[in-house]
């Protein structure tokens, strides 16, 4: 695994990191993993951690996590990074390898610039439309998890968010379809196509 791309600013005035992560599963089965996140900043003393469950990760394939430290709900930041650190977590597959976050699957992906405001101090605003069907076979009331990764022309990520669905159905049957719709991904360039995936939430 490594790190993907970080990127330090502001939201909503505080200071936060947003942060890739790319994952490999190099296993025969689907396998979900947990992560261990750590800012340090310029002594390599920790001003922020957290640990993170990655959905379950189709088999011999790479998944590109996002996730982010400070800067409003979750983990605060006690100092100013310099750096970010991501590892698989101490038995990352025997903790997380059991749960079942598989991912829906996402269909008719549309990404148009916005003009929403990002509360953030990236230069870009960019809006997605998608369609999300149920493909767990089981019924989904806890909501789901989302996240979309953006990339330029040559193929480097420029942007990325995560967050929960204010459009998912309160009971989502297995088989059955909602559209999302998501404003204000921000990016510190311009962005040609978007990664988005959604898994239920835990």
């Amino acid at each position: 695994m490594q790190l993907a791309w970080s990127h330090t600013g502001k939201f909503f005035g505080d200071t936060r990191v947003w942060y890739v992560a790319k994952v490999t599963n190099h296993g025969s089965s689907p396998a979900s993993a947990a992560l261990d996140v750590r800012a340090l900043d310029s002594t390599g003393t920790i001003v922020g951690s957290s640990q993170e469950t990655l959905p379950n990760i189709p088999a011999n394939s790479d998944f590109d996590f996002v996730g982010y430290l400070g800067g409003g709900p979750g983990p605060k930041l006690t100092g100013t990074p310099a750096k970010i650190e991501v590892s698989l977590a101490e038995n990352a597959f025997g903790r997380a390898g059991s749960v079942f976050l598989p991912m829906l699957n996402t269909s008719a992906v549309t990404l148009t610039a916005g003009n929403s405001d990002t509360y953030t101090d990236m230069t870009h605003s960019y809006d997605l439309t998608a369609k999300v069907t149920n493909t767990t076979g089981q019924p989904l009331t806890l909501g789901v998890t989302q996240q979309v990764v953006l990339h330029d022309q040559a193929g480097q990520i420029v942007g990325a968010d995560t967050g929960s669905s204010d459009n998912v159905p309160q009971n989502f049957p297995p088989g059955m379809s909602y559209r999302e719709s998501w404003t204000g991904i921000p990016a510190t360039q311009a962005a040609a196509r978007a990664d988005y995936t959604v898994w239920p939430a835990s």
